[in-house]
């Protein structure tokens, strides 16, 4: 599959106590509710309803995801990718909306550690980061999904989602869940994603 192109300045090192405050704020990234009270765009309401999803408590609660920082983040990754690969395989506007969702995707983060203070070269180093750790996410997947190897997929999920690399008790059934919301994601019509007709339930494990 093409996957977006982000462009990316060059950054200087982050004080590491400025870095670190950051990091413990960012937090609020993650949680659907800052996004009340504003206008979004087509791929931002789709990023908003994903976002939504990945909050929900089943891969915590069920799946033992660390509610963390780092979980929330693999989390909201997985989530998107598994959209953004079925968007990739239709038209120029399906393909369009892709790219929409990855942008606003970073742009959210951009926003946030802007509002936390951090300078644009450190905000750029920052995001060229995350960026970076997204799209290896999103290769992984996609890569293990498209073959129909759900062990290529456990392992997948061990690595980037419980950031370990023994095998998590709870990754053979995590698999096959990711497996069945790809499989209903792809389900639907890119024409239900361009007219706007989804529901961020659509995107719930």
């Amino acid at each position: 599959m093409t996957f977006p192109r982000y462009l990316w300045e060059q950054a200087n090192e982050v004080d590491e106590m400025a870095e670190a405050s950051v990091f413990k704020k960012i937090i609020s990234l993650f949680t659907p509710g800052r996004f009340q009270g504003t206008e979004p765009s087509q791929a931002e309401r789709l990023y908003y309803d994903i976002l939504a999803a990945s909050r929900q408590p089943v891969l915590f609660a069920e799946f033992d995801v660390e509610d963390s920082i780092d979980g929330r983040f693999d989390a909201l990754c997985l989530h998107v990718s598994l959209v953004m690969r079925h968007l990739a395989t239709g038209d120029e506007n399906a393909k369009a909306l892709s790219q929409g969702l990855f942008d606003a995707l970073f742009s959210d983060m951009d926003l946030t550690l802007r509002e936390m203070g951090v300078g644009d070269m450190g905000v750029g180093k920052r995001v060229k980061l995350m960026s970076e750790a997204y799209m290896g996410r999103l290769t992984s997947y996609d890569d293990a999904l498209t073959s129909g190897d759900m062990a290529q997929l456990g392992v997948a999920l061990r690595r980037n989602l419980y950031r370990q690399d023994d095998a998590h008790p709870h990754e053979v059934a995590l698999a096959k869940r990711v497996e069945g919301l790809a499989m209903r994601i792809s389900a639907m019509p890119h024409t239900d994603f361009l007219q706007q007709k989804w529901t961020s339930a659509q995107f719930t494990l």
